[in-house]
């Protein structure tokens, strides 16, 4: 059944790729799928950078995580 399926793809994309009124709606297809790919390059925007990476160290520097029990540091 997989194999019948191929042969019909292929026998089918053969007839399509001789026919010149397909081979132009190709191309025509392909322009617009370009154009409309650069109108959306454009339009995306940069996102704002921090003006620093903190580091965690940074963040957790004025936290308060209480006394250890056991006296063992890590």
């Amino acid at each position: 059944m997989l194999w019948e399926t191929l042969e019909r793809v292929n026998r089918l994309r053969q007839q399509a790729m001789s026919d010149s009124e397909f081979i132009q709606s190709a191309k025509e297809h392909q322009k617009a799928l370009e154009a409309q790919a650069y109108c959306y390059q454009s339009v995306r925007r940069k996102k704002p950078q921090s003006k620093s990476e903190k580091t965690l160290a940074d963040i957790y520097d004025q936290a308060e995580f209480g006394t250890n029990p056991t006296g063992t540091q890590h």
